[in-house]
Formats: C-alpha cells, structure tokens, sequence
C-alpha cells in the first residue's frame, strides 16, 4: 500500500510575501510606526469604502501611519489578530479581528470606556519587498453600533 503525502511545497516568495503582509500587524501590535516605511513600499496606495478615512485614497506610508494613529488615540490597547492569511503570487489576504477600549474620540464620539471590536479583510499587493497597496474592508457597521452611533439589528 502506497501513501500519498498532504505535504505541499511553499515557494519561498509566498512565505516572503507572507510576512512582509504580518509584519504590518507587527507594527501596529507594538506601536512601532517608525517601521511602517520598512514595510510599506513609498507608492503605498490603501483603498476601502470608509468612514474613517477622507474619500481619496491613502497615499504613501505616511498616510497609513495617520490612520493607525487616528485608531490608537481612540483605542489605545487596541490589537489586530491574524485569523487567516492566503498567499497568491503578489497578493497577501488577511481576515484579522481588532479590538480594545474605547478611550478617545471615535467618529465624534467621546471616549466610553466599553470595548469594541471589528473583523477585517486586507488584499494586499507586494512589490520590491514591500506593500504597495492594501484593498481593504472593515466591518465598520459594528463598529458604529458599538459605539452607539447606528442602532443595533
């Protein structure tokens, strides 16, 4: 009788490309923004339907920092925590959960003190080693009931 191995070889460059992608929650985790330009490639492009975010896209590294900024003023502790990751060729796909306190204003809501939490989805495209564009969606929805802006179902 003969076995038949699950085992798949991962070519390097999508286990590389794997971790230039975990590397942003690293950044965000520890608070290192310093590194997000070691990550972030400096054509850096995010785009999402957002509420959080100006209606043009995020352009360069420094973009990005202003909006990890923006979240951890509002929620200092707050941390991402990788759920599930699939690699393609140039494309990295996280589903990630984020949560923490609600201390700083919010979408014009002040600090409340409660914990809020939202899912995820990041496409991100890497170039060079680092990434060039993050398509997003967040489930901003839950994250607005939470904070009492937008009835809950």
């Amino acid at each position: 009788m003969s076995t038949i191995s699950n085992t798949v070889a991962i070519p390097a460059d999508l286990e590389t490309n794997k971790a230039i992608a975990l590397r942003l929650i690293e950044v965000f985790n520890g608070r290192r923004l310093d590194l997000l330009e070691d990550v972030l490639h400096p054509e850096f492009r995010g785009r999402g339907i957002s509420a959080f975010a100006p209606d043009e896209p995020e352009v360069g590294p420094g973009a990005r920092r202003k909006l990890y900024e923006m979240f951890l003023q509002a929620i200092p502790d707050a941390r991402g925590e990788v759920l599930d990751i699939v690699t393609e060729g140039d494309k990295v796909v996280l589903v990630d959960r984020f949560g923490g306190t609600h201390r700083g204003e919010f979408l014009g809501r002040p600090g409340t003190g409660d914990h809020i939490e939202w899912m995820a989805i990041h496409i991100y495209t890497i170039r060079d080693g680092k990434v060039i564009e993050d398509a997003y969606m967040r489930d901003e929805l839950a994250i607005m009931q939470q904070l009492g802006l937008v009835p809950s179902a």
